[in-house]
């Protein structure tokens, strides 16, 4: 009988420990994936020198090619994107749900054109811890900034 309580025990705790492991590397995945998006997405707007229709086109495409579907909150004073089928993002509100979030702050906290001042933008995309049998467990956010781009068109603010 002592025996097989031993093994009754030895086999939950290999049950746990995989579950986990399996935890562990779902995790691991999954933020490495949303981690190579957000990078990609800061590359986008650097190389086009901030949010136009262009940078949005190809960032959009690029999260739709890649399987990107996770939706989240986005903080007020953010501007979010809803639909990955066109460029339209909007002022954060509460109640809604957006695929990512963008902000942007100015080097000198003015956002003037000229004299050298450098805006940079923030981005903030989102992941969804799942596990088998469990589901979604939680959302997580992956976010970033982009390194200082001159500012030197009155387009580049986020509006």
């Amino acid at each position: 009988m002592r025996e097989a309580t031993g093994t009754t025990t030895t086999m939950k705790m290999a049950l746990a420990f995989t579950i986990l492991f399996a935890a562990f590397l779902a995790i691991a995945i999954t933020y490495n994936k949303a981690f190579k998006l957000k990078n990609e997405s800061l590359s986008i707007l650097e190389k086009y020198e901030g949010v136009s229709d262009k940078s949005l086109s190809i960032i959009n495409n690029y999260l739709k090619n890649n399987g990107y579907n996770t939706k989240g909150k986005c903080k007020t004073g953010e501007f979010g994107v809803t639909n990955l089928d066109n460029t339209v993002y909007e002022s954060a509100n509460n109640n809604t749900n957006y695929y990512y979030c963008l902000s942007s702050f100015c080097s000198n906290n003015t956002c003037k054109i000229g004299n050298n001042n450098q805006i940079y933008y923030h981005v903030k995309l989102f992941f969804k811890f799942n596990l088998p049998f469990f589901g979604d467990i939680s959302t997580f956010t992956v976010d970033g900034e982009t390194k200082p781009i001159k500012l030197y068109l009155e387009s580049q603010k986020l509006k």
